[in-house]
C-alpha cells in the first residue's frame, strides 16, 4: 500500500490510544507469545534482544519501531543487557460512511499493516514516548487528553521519517541529531551533561564533535536556537516578554534579556517594540503569505545543513518595524529603541522618483554607473551611484530633507507624510509585498537591520538592497548621514544636521528648567501588562538625563543602555519622580484611566501629574517628525515646572 493512501486513512479515523508501557527486561528474561489486544507501535530503545513480531524477526534491537495489528504475536528474548522497550496499544474506529463491509475493511487495513523502522532521529520519537508515558501514569483526564495529542505527533513523526528513510539521504551523524534534538527541547533545562546521559558520550566528545560540523560549541548553538524561536514569538504572538523568556527555558528576565541583546544586537523589549508600531493597533497587522521573502524558500537557524527542522521564512516573519530614527549625536537618544523625526523641509526634487518615467526597458539607455558599499550588515554590494527609483522600509522620512521621495515606502510610514509623500506607492505594511515592489522596478531598495537574513536574499533578487543600522537606538544625525552617503546627498544631509543641532544648542541656553538635584525619572511604554523600560541613550534619554538633570533609579541602573522590561507590580513598589511615556494617541486614554486606580494613585509621580507624554509616532519617523517630538517635549516639561 502507498504510504500517502495509508496517511489519508489516518486522517479520516478516529484513534483512541488505550495503553502506553515502558517495560525492561533483564538478561534470560523472555516474553512468548503474547498476543497483542490491539493496533500497537513498539519502540526497541536500548539494549540486546532477540525481537520476533509474527514472521519478522529482529536482533539487532537498538533504536527500532516496529508497528503491527491486533492479534499480532510478539516474542522477545533479552540476551546480553538489559532491553529497554515501550509499547503503545490503540484502536482504530473506521468511518460507519461507507456502506459495504469490504469498504470498512479496507480503512482497517493501515491499522494492520506489519512494517519495521530504523529511524534517522530516534530521539524525536522517544522524547514523546516518554511524555505519553509520564503523562498516562498520572492517569488524569486531562493529561490523557494531552497524550491523545502527543500520539498524533508521534505517528505524524514515524510516517516522517518512513518517507524520509525512502529517500536517498545518509543517516545523519552524531552533530547532527544533537541539534535536532536541541532545536525540539530548547524550552526544557539543557546542559552538556544531560546531551551526554542521552547520548552516550563523554561532554568533550559531544563537544568536538558539534563544534566540528556547527562551527559553535553545543551551548551556543542552544543559545541562537532560543532566541530565534523568541524572536518569532516576539514578532508574532501577544505574550508578555517574560511569558517569552519562559516558554523558551529561560526564569531570569536580566539573564535572558542580556543574551538575547547578545545575539540579536538589541533587547527583547527593543525587538517587541519594532512590532508593535503599525497603524491604528498597537500590534501589527497579520500580512497574507505574499510577503516578500519567497514561500519556497526554507531555512533552519543559518545552517541549511538542518534538513531535518525547516521552518518558512516569510518576509513577514517580523512584521512589525519599530521605526529606528533618532538620538542626535551630542544630544539625544531615544530609550525604548524610539527614534525621531520632525518639520518641514525642502522643496522636493522627486530624485529618486524623477527618472521614473524613463522607459522600462529602454534597450539603448546608457548602463548605469555604480560603486561598492557595504552595509550595516558586513554585505557587499553594488549600488546605483545616483539612486533613481528607491523603495525604503522604515526610513521613508530620511529622505525628505535630501530634496528627495522614493518609489515605494511601507504604510506607517506614508501614514505619517500624507502631504509629503504623497504620489509615492504604498508596498504594503511591514516588509510590504513581493508582487508590489518588483512592479516598481526599483535600483535600490533601503531596509534596517533588524531582519533575518532570508528577507535580505529575497529584495536582493529584485534590486541591490542595503541594511542600514539602526541597533535598537537610532541617531537620527548618524542615519541621516548613513542614507545621505547611500543617495548621494552628503551636503543636504549634512545642512539638515547643522541646522537641528543649532536647534538644540538653543534649547540648551534659552529653556532655564529648574530640577532639584537627584530628582528621578524613568522613560517607558506600557505594553500588555508590562512596562517596557528606555535607557539613557537615544534622543529621549539624553534629553532626560543629559539636558534636563533627571537621574535613572539606582534599582534601574542595570537597564541603562536600554530594553529593560518591569511588572506592573515593579512599576508601583519603585516609582521614580517623573514618568515619560511615549504612548500613541489611542493608547493613551487607557493608559490614564489605568492610572487613576487606587494602587497607582498611591504613586507620588501619578498622584502629583508628573507624566508626561509624547506619543512613539513624533519620535519614530525620521529627521522632521523629531524636531516636532522634541518641541512638544519641551513645551510639557516647562508647563509643569510652572
Amino acid at each position: 500500500m502507498e504510504w500517502q493512501k495509508v496517511i489519508k486513512l489516518w486522517l479520516q479515523t478516529p484513534i483512541k490510544v488505550l495503553d502506553i508501557r515502558h517495560l525492561t527486561m533483564k538478561p534470560g528474561e523472555e516474553l512468548r507469545s503474547y498476543r497483542l489486544p490491539a493496533s500497537a507501535f513498539l519502540f526497541a530503545n536500548q539494549g540486546d534482544a532477540r525481537l520476533m513480531l509474527d514472521e519478522t524477526e529482529l536482533y539487532d534491537t537498538t533504536s527500532h519501531l516496529l508497528h503491527c495489528g491486533k492479534g499480532a504475536t510478539l516474542n522477545i528474548q533479552c540476551l546480553n543487557s538489559t532491553f529497554d522497550y515501550y509499547l503503545l496499544l490503540y484502536k482504530p474506529f473506521p468511518g460507519h460512511s461507507p456502506s459495504s463491509t469490504g469498504q470498512r475493511s479496507g480503512q482497517t487495513v493501515p491499522f494492520n499493516l506489519r512494517y519495521t523502522l530504523q529511524p534517522l532521529y530516534p530521539l524525536s520519537l522517544l522524547s514523546l514516548l516518554e511524555r505519553m508515558d509520564k503523562l498516562w501514569s498520572e492517569g488524569k483526564e486531562l493529561e490523557r487528553l494531552q497524550v491523545s495529542g502527543l500520539f498524533y505527533q508521534f505517528v505524524y513523526e514515524q510516517f516522517h521519517q518512513l518517507q524520509t528513510v525512502g529517500a536517498d539521504i545518509q543517516v545523519p551523524d552524531l552533530a547532527a541529531q544533537i541539534a535536532r534534538y536541541m532545536n525540539e527541547h530548547y524550552h526544557e533545562t539543557l546542559s552538556m551533561e544531560s546531551l551526554s546521559s542521552q547520548f552516550h558520550y563523554s561532554t568533550h566528545y559531544l563537544a568536538r564533535v558539534f563544534k566540528r560540523k556547527y562551527g559553535c560549541s553545543p551551548s551556543e548553538y542552544l543559545i541562537r536556537t532560543r532566541m530565534h524561536y523568541a524572536k518569532l514569538r516576539l514578532a508574532g504572538t501577544e505574550a508578555t516578554i517574560r511569558q517569552i523568556a519562559e516558554s523558551v527555558g529561560y526564569t531570569d528576565m536580566y539573564y535572558f534579556s542580556k543574551l538575547f541583546k547578545k545575539v540579536a544586537g538589541i533587547t527583547p523589549a527593543q525587538f517587541k517594540m519594532q512590532s508593535i508600531g503599525s497603524k491604528g493597533s498597537i500590534r501589527p497587522n497579520i500580512m497574507p503569505g505574499s510577503f516578500i521573502a519567497p514561500q519556497g524558500e526554507e531555512h533552519y537557524i543559518d545552517n541549511e545543513e538542518n534538513h531535518y527542522q525547516l521552518d518558512h521564512w516569510g518576509g513577514n516573519e517580523m512584521k512589525g518595524r519599530y521605526k529606528p530614527s533618532l538620538a542626535v549625536s551630542l544630544l539625544f537618544s531615544l530609550s525604548l529603541l524610539l527614534a525621531a523625526c520632525g518639520g518641514a523641509g525642502p522643496a522636493l526634487k522627486e530624485g529618486a522618483q524623477e527618472q521614473s518615467q524613463s522607459s522600462n526597458g529602454n534597450a539603448s539607455a546608457m548602463p548605469e554607473q555604480t560603486r561598492t558599499y557595504t552595509d550595516a550588515l558586513g554585505r557587499q554590494a553594488e549600488i546605483p551611484i545616483e539612486p533613481k527609483k528607491v523603495v525604503i522600509i522604515t526610513y521613508g522620512g530620511y529622505v525628505l530633507p535630501l530634496g528627495l521621495k522614493p518609489v515605494g515606502a511601507d504604510q506607517a510610514v506614508l501614514d505619517q507624510y500624507p502631504d509629503e509623500l504623497a504620489g509615492v506607492t504604498s508596498i504594503g505594511e511591514g516588509l510590504g509585498n513581493k508582487e508590489t515592489i518588483t512592479a516598481l522596478q526599483p535600483d535600490l531598495i533601503i531596509v534596517p537591520d533588524y531582519f533575518e537574513a532570508a528577507s535580505y536574499e529575497a529584495y536582493g533578487k529584485i534590486a541591490p538592497t542595503i541594511a542600514v543600522a539602526w541597533g535598537g537606538d537610532p541617531d537620527v544625525v548618524d542615519t541621516l548621514r548613513t542614507i545621505g552617503d547611500i543617495m548621494n546627498r552628503k551636503p543636504e544631509a549634512e545642512a539638515w544636521i547643522a541646522k537641528f543641532e543649532q536647534k538644540l544648542q538653543t534649547i540648551r541656553e534659552q529653556i532655564k528648567v529648574k530640577i532639584k538635584p537627584g530628582t528621578t525619572a524613568i522613560t517607558f511604554i506600557l505594553y500588555k501588562g508590562e512596562v517596557l523600560l528606555g535607557g539613557k541613550g537615544g534622543t529621549l534619554g539624553k534629553l532626560v538625563y543629559e539636558d534636563f538633570g533627571f537621574k535613572m533609579p539606582q534599582q534601574f541602573e542595570k537597564y541603562a543602555d536600554g530594553g529593560g522590561v518591569l511588572s506592573m507590580e515593579e512599576l508601583v513598589n519603585h516609582p521614580a519622580d517623573y514618568f515619560f511615556t511615549q504612548m500613541k494617541d489611542e493608547e493613551l486614554p487607557e493608559m490614564m484611566e489605568l492610572f487613576r486606580e487606587p494602587v497607582y494613585q498611591s504613586i507620588p509621580v501619578v498622584k502629583n501629574n508628573r507624566v508626561i507624554n509624547v506619543t512613539r509616532d513624533k519620535w519614530n519617523f525620521g529627521p522632521y517628525k523629531v524636531e516636532e517630538a522634541v518641541d512638544e517635549f519641551i513645551e510639557h516639561v516647562t508647563r509643569l515646572q510652572q
